[in-house]
């Protein structure tokens, strides 16, 4: 307040975002500014409407001014728009400097809470009656404005789709997405990720496929979020992550579901999050990914015996991450993608004894935050759409080289979650699905290939 310390106490993010909204930017032009994402932005505003105790924008925007958390000089220029690339969930610029607004503006904000208060007390006032012809009488009035945009209509679903393959189970205890989920022995260990608020967590949960149940494991060395782990022997091994404020780490942490206990592995050539990882030959490979700045074509690749990485001379087609990653036959296949502006629908094909990539058939759609694997000569891609929701998973054939679509266990994008297999079932757990204001613990799995048992009596 002019005379005073504002009562109302938000963080430098909640700060920034307020600055914006009191200029009119959208969370579109807000997500794109500050580099995160659409639904980082939502969360920043439901947050500083609790705060503030004000429920929509313009409400916020009146109290900003009247408690002076922002400078609005007579003759300073409005906020201008920037048109910067867009990077995923997670990734921050530096703090900007306040954004201030011109005099006519603040009239016009109190002009529009008139109309506000005016339209909210109407029915209130003047309540309507029914209609002659009983049916009830509708008042066109404006449609006010969601902290959280409205969900996207789910397809209808088409003639013939069998959805009963999908088979739910005990839901994990922690909601979250960008974890790493793991098979071992019919456990399934889903470690690290982003849960509630948006903050990054060291939860190991346990899944028992035989009992349906969940037991809570030693936690991760340190919290991250867009990890993936692989098992190499009988450790699995989580390289890199990121805070929740962007910053990728280098740090490599290995756990031993044995012993449940972690330890420290050599750390990446550089920090990682956001990458794709497959484990081949005993040796571990990790693609592209997020550094903290940008987007990186780099592969590494670790050796277990010599706890070292190494760099390969050969580079990925093109700087990517939230690819997935899994090994068929002799190769390692990397598949969609996001690049901070576009997601993508490659297929290629990836030789580690020459190097070598190879172009394959496109995916039907594109998928950035994928999960990825592979069985029985096949490969399976579940979730993504980073921008656009995907209501199909993928199968791709390595002989026909075409993909092919199946039912998926969500009508939405279910991006970032965690995808394994145990026997002839694969498993998706957690991510996000683009219209809940919370991430997903739902567990499901689909039977994918069915054995047969023909007794055999002797004579």
């Amino acid at each position: 307040m002019p005379n005073g310390e504002s009562t109302i106490q938000l963080s430098e993010r909640e700060m920034q975002v307020l600055e914006m909204v009191v200029t009119g930017a959208s969370n579109q032009e807000i997500a794109r500014k500050l580099v995160i994402s659409i639904n980082t932005v939502k969360v920043h505003m439901r947050n500083i409407f609790e705060k503030m105790g004000v429920q929509s924008r313009t409400e916020a925007s009146l109290r900003a001014i009247q408690e002076g958390l922002v400078s609005v000089p007579e003759n300073e220029a409005a906020f201008a728009k920037e048109s910067e690339t867009l990077t995923p969930k997670t990734f921050l610029l530096e703090a900007t400097a306040p954004i201030i607004i011109p005099q006519w503006q603040q009239g016009y904000l109190l002009f529009a809470a008139l109309v506000a208060v005016i339209v909210a007390t109407f029915p209130l006032l003047f309540p309507l009656s029914p209609a002659p012809s009983g049916k009830p009488t509708h008042l066109e009035l404006p449609t006010p404005e969601l902290i959280y945009n409205a969900p996207t209509p789910t397809p209808p679903v088409q003639p013939g789709r069998d959805k009963s393959r999908w088979v739910s189970y005990a839901p994990m205890p922690t909601n979250r997405a960008g974890l790493a989920l793991v098979a071992f022995e019919e456990r399934i260990f889903a470690i690290g990720g982003v849960r509630v608020n948006n903050k990054e967590t060291r939860s190991v949960e346990i899944y028992d496929s035989v009992t349906d149940n969940w037991t809570e494991g030693a936690s991760k060395l340190s919290a991250t979020t867009d990890v993936a782990g692989v098992i190499l022997g009988d450790k699995i091994y989580v390289p890199g992550g990121c805070t929740n404020d962007g910053q990728a780490i280098e740090s490599v942490e290995i756990y031993d579901p044995t012993a449940d206990a972690w330890t420290n592995g050599a750390p990446l050539p550089e920090a990682r999050c956001g990458y794709g990882l497959a484990a081949f030959q005993d040796k571990l490979y990790l693609f592209g990914g997020w550094n903290g700045k940008e987007f990186k074509d780099t592969i590494y690749v670790f050796s277990p015996q010599e706890d070292s990485w190494e760099v390969l001379k050969n580079t990925m087609p093109y700087p990517v991450g939230y690819v997935g990653a899994a090994v068929l036959n002799d190769a390692i296949y990397i598949v969609g993608g996001y690049d901070g502006q576009d997601e993508f629908d490659q297929t290629y094909s990836f030789n580690p004894e020459t190097g070598k990539w190879r172009k394959m058939a496109s995916l039907q759609e594109k998928r950035g935050g994928l999960g990825l694997v592979s069985s029985s000569d096949n490969i399976y891609a579940i979730g993504g759409g980073w921008d656009n929701p995907v209501d199909i998973s993928e199968k791709y054939d390595p002989e026909a080289d075409s993909w092919t679509s199946f039912e998926a266990p969500f009508t939405n994008q279910g991006r970032n979650l965690g995808v394994t297999i145990i026997g002839t079932k694969i498993y998706a757990v957690g991510g996000w699905d683009g219209d809940e204001e919370t991430f997903m613990n739902s567990v499901t799995s689909y039977q994918f290939l069915y054995q047969f048992f023909v007794p055999i009596s002797g004579f």
